[in-house]
Parts: C-alpha cells; sequence; structure tokens
C-alpha cells in the first residue's frame, strides 16, 4: 500500500462513515467497480478506530460528561444526572442493532454479494432523507422516551443492510420522532459510538491471529487519522445540514446513484 493509497481509503472510510450516503453501500460498488483487493484487516481497524475517535472528538463535551456520571453515579449534580440517563438512553438505543447483528449476519453478508440490492438500497435512503428533509420537532433530550430510542435503534438495525445509510436511518428516525433539529443528529452520532466500538473489537480479536507488517504500520496510521480527520469534517457538515434542510443534496446523490448501481448492476464486474 502507497502513502496516496492509505490517505485516499483513509478518505472515503471517514467521509462515508457519517455522511447520509452509506459507507458499507460505497465498498460494494468500488470494490466490484476496481476490483479493489481485500484490504488489510489492521488498517481497516486502525481506520475504523480513526472515525470513532472523530465522533468522540465532536461530542467530547457530551462523552465526558457521560464518563463522569458512571464515575460518580449517586451525583445528584442536574448536569451529571442528566448524562447518567443519556447513557441509558444509548445502551437502550444500541440493543436493536446488537440484536440484529447476531440473529442476521448470515442474510446480511449475502447482500454485500448484490450491487443490485445496494442500488436499491441507496435509492430507499435517498426517499427517507427526502421524506425527513423539511420535518422539525421540538422534542429535546429531556422529552426523549424509551420508545423514541427503540425506533431510533431499530433503524440503526435495519442500516446493517449496506447501501441503508448508518447515519441518515438514525437522524431520519429522529426527526420523524419530532426531535429538534439539533438534538436528532447529536444523538444519531452518540449512538454510532458503541456500535463502531464494538465492531472495532470485533475486528481486534481478529486481528490478533494475524501478523501485522511493520513497514506498512506507518501507512495504516496515517489512513487512520485522515479517516479521523475527514470523519470530523463530515459529522459537522451533517449537523449543518439537518439544522438548515439541506438533507435534500444527499438525497438526490444517493437516488441517482442508487438508480445508476441499480440499472448497470449486473453488468458490472463479479
Amino acid at each position: 500500500m502507497s502513502w496516496l493509497t492509505a490517505v485516499i481509503l483513509g478518505a472515503i472510510q471517514g467521509a462515508t462513515e457519517f455522511l447520509p450516503v452509506s459507507s458499507s453501500g460505497h465498498l460494494v460498488i468500488f470494490s466490484r467497480l476496481c476490483r479493489l483487493p481485500e484490504l488489510p484487516l489492521a488498517f481497516v481497524v486502525i481506520t475504523h478506530f480513526g472515525t470513532l475517535l472523530a465522533v468522540v472528538a465532536y461530542y467530547r463535551r457530551d462523552f465526558g460528561d457521560m464518563l463522569r456520571s458512571l464515575v460518580v453515579w449517586s451525583s445528584a449534580e442536574p448536569r451529571l444526572r442528566c448524562s447518567r440517563r443519556l447513557v441509558v438512553l444509548l445502551a437502550i438505543g444500541t440493543i436493536p442493532a446488537a440484536v440484529a447483528g447476531v440473529l442476521f449476519e448470515g442474510k446480511v453478508e449475502e447482500l454485500f454479494n448484490s450491487i443490485v440490492a445496494v442500488g436499491v438500497a441507496l435509492v430507499i435512503t435517498g426517499l427517507i432523507l427526502l421524506a425527513v428533509n423539511w420535518l422539525s420537532g421540538r422534542k429535546e433530550e429531556e422529552r426523549t422516551t424509551v420508545v423514541d430510542v427503540l425506533l431510533i435503534g431499530v433503524a440503526q438495525a435495519v442500516a446493517l443492510v449496506p447501501g441503508i445509510s448508518r447515519s441518515g436511518s438514525t437522524i431520519a428516525a429522529g426527526l420523524g420522532q419530532g426531535l429538534h433539529r439539533d438534538w436528532a443528529p447529536r444523538f444519531a452520532f452518540l449512538l454510532s459510538a458503541p456500535v463502531i466500538l464494538g465492531g472495532t473489537g470485533l475486528e481486534i480479536v481478529r486481528l490478533v491471529q494475524q501478523p501485522v507488517a511493520s513497514s506498512q504500520l506507518g501507512l495504516y496510521l496515517l489512513g487512520g487519522l485522515v479517516a479521523a480527520a475527514t470523519g470530523y469534517f463530515a459529522v459537522h457538515l451533517v449537523v449543518k445540514a439537518v439544522r438548515q434542510g439541506n438533507l435534500i443534496y444527499f438525497s438526490g446523490y444517493c437516488i441517482v446513484l442508487g438508480i445508476a448501481t441499480t440499472l448497470i448492476g449486473g453488468r458490472l464486474p463479479s
């Protein structure tokens, strides 16, 4: 792997992880188009960890308060009490994706082999973004219910399907439940952290069984840094787009790419 390849792949990972355009869908499309070889597991682990750092850095105050609330669980300080409630909501919201990942792992892996299925899923993502683009609810964090969180968690579980954007589906579900335009993306991105952490942890378990070429480690770290920087910018861009009602641009991109992928899917190299 060259340094240029590491930078490009790191940037793609960081951007598509958080932009509502489906990173998994893009992976399938570009893998088929460019006949990409399987990426080294170490590179995948480090770039995924980079995207985790991006969301933690962007919402560092939230994560700091949640950590403090766990350390001093009995504190009656209103800010920490609110953070403890947020920890519980995130735990509940993570359950659907965790269950779906275990129950439907084989089915999801089959979809990665269907370029047409990815194209259809991208169109669905685009239509979902279009449908919620002008919604503007009033629910803030303190008014968010367990039902709201579970429905957002189900949306995250559905996003296991390649082509369905995780950030897009969770933000859309939040807006659909009446969450405020600032709170919906914030909760969606906070909810992504446990899933990214869990997926990275599973990859690390596999990595332990594989040797890492020390000569490539510097390039892998470079890719991780680029993924973190790009991911941070992507989170900021999506938060701004939701606030200003500009999800329509991502919607159009997904619909056009999805239709094109579906129409030429059977002709792409296998």
